[in-house]
This record gives C-alpha cells, structure tokens and sequence, in this order.
C-alpha cells in the first residue's frame, strides 16, 4: 500500500539552521559560566533542549538551571534570525505541491516552539506553513524528539494510521522517534549527520537533500510503502 502522508522536520532538512542552534547554545551554556564547544554540542541539535540541557550538563544541573538556559538559547536564536537570512534547501519548497499532485498529505513536525518556527521561516522568506496540510511544534505541548510525541501528533493531526506515514528528517534523533512512533523514517545529509550513521539508526534510504529526494520522488515513495516500520 502506498504512503498517504509525509512528515517533514524543518531545521536542517528544510532550512539550513543547524549552525545557528549551535551557536545559540554555546553562547547560551557561556552566559550560565558552562563553556561547552561546538563539538560537543553539535551531536545534540535535533533533540529538543528539554533533551540537550540534560545529555549535555546532567539532570542536576537541568533541574536547577534547565529553563535559565533554554530561554538564553531562545533568545540568541531568535536575535540571529532576526539578523541574518537562512539559507533554504533545493526543493524544500517544491516537494510540497509535488506531493500533493500524488495525492500524498504533508506534515511539519519540529521540536522548536512556535515562535522559533515563525522567526525561522520569516528569516528564511518561506512559507511553509502555507504549503504543508499540518503543522505539529513543541508549543503543543509534545516532548520533544528523540521521544515520539511529535511525529505521533503529526499522524493524528494527519488523521492518518502510522504505517501510511513516512518522516524525512537529517538526525538520529528523528529516527528514534520515527522508530518509537511507528513510521518509517528516510534521511537527508544536508544536517552534518553522515549517512552511515543515519542507515544504522534506521533510514530505509537517504539523499544528499531535498532537491535530490524530490528528483527522486517516486522511488522515494515506493520505498518508504514497501512495509511497516518496526515498533
């Protein structure tokens, strides 16, 4: 049976802001005294940061200071979209029309709240509210990924079962939550995350971006409604 909808993440699949998440964060952890380098945080980006305070600094430490530095992060992050224009990947925009030519549903799932997505979008002069059919965001109250809440609400708001959705995302974290949710997950490398490393975490297959899975659509398709994903 063919896929009825697609899941898209946003920040290093759709729009190229992993870099600037890095760097919130790093000087978020410097303004609370942690000085915490890019290669330490760079792994964490695509958790959600009620994910990354703990993995990265320890529960204590998330306890105490956890929504101190969450809010720093937000703030530093919305100064650099408001400062500087985000890059959009090849075919972010297209694949959504495509899809829908297919008769194929379009979801954005993303562990940033809503005002990080409004500030992302207009930084990056697109849309994708407007293009995608449903829109699930950490402001709706879901755990951030690598648990399974978003990609879950994306399937319900989708009103669609599991096994008729397929997520593209660019980290591990969207393939644990992929896995844990049910739905089969496809990578693209345009986040950092190098392909090996999203095969072993679960990708059925991936693309070098956007641009390459929209010229590669149907294939893409076909090989994300070949079985359920595990459970």
């Amino acid at each position: 049976m063919t896929i009825k909808g697609m899941i898209f993440d946003i920040d290093g699949t759709l729009v190229d802001t992993n870099a600037a998440h890095v760097e919130a964060w790093r000087r978020a952890f410097a303004e609370m005294g942690y000085h915490i380098t890019v290669e330490r945080i760079t792994p964490e980006i695509g958790k959600g940061g009620d994910q990354l305070v703990p993995s990265v600094l320890g529960e204590e430490i998330e306890k105490r200071e956890g929504e101190a530095l969450r809010r720093l992060q937000k703030e530093q992050f919305l100064t650099t979209a408001a400062t500087q224009r985000f890059g959009v990947f090849p075919g972010a925009k297209e694949i959504f029309l495509a899809l829908r030519t297919r008769g194929i549903r379009a979801a954005l799932a993303t562990s940033s709240d809503d005002k990080q997505l409004d500030a992302t979008l207009t930084s990056a002069g697109v849309d994708l509210r407007r293009l995608a059919d449903v829109v699930v965001t950490k402001t709706d109250g879901e755990t951030s990924k690598p648990a399974p809440d978003l990609v879950v609400g994306a399937v319900e708001k989708l009103g669609l079962l599991a096994t008729d959705c397929a997520m593209v995302g660019d980290t591990i974290y969207d393939a644990q939550a992929c896995r844990r949710a049910g739905v089969v997950f496809v990578g693209v490398l345009s986040g950092g995350t190098p392909e090996p490393t999203l095969r072993e975490a679960g990708a059925r297959e991936v693309w070098k971006d956007m641009g390459y899975l929209l010229a590669d659509l149907d294939r893409a398709i076909a090989i994300a409604s070949l079985h359920p994903a595990a459970r």
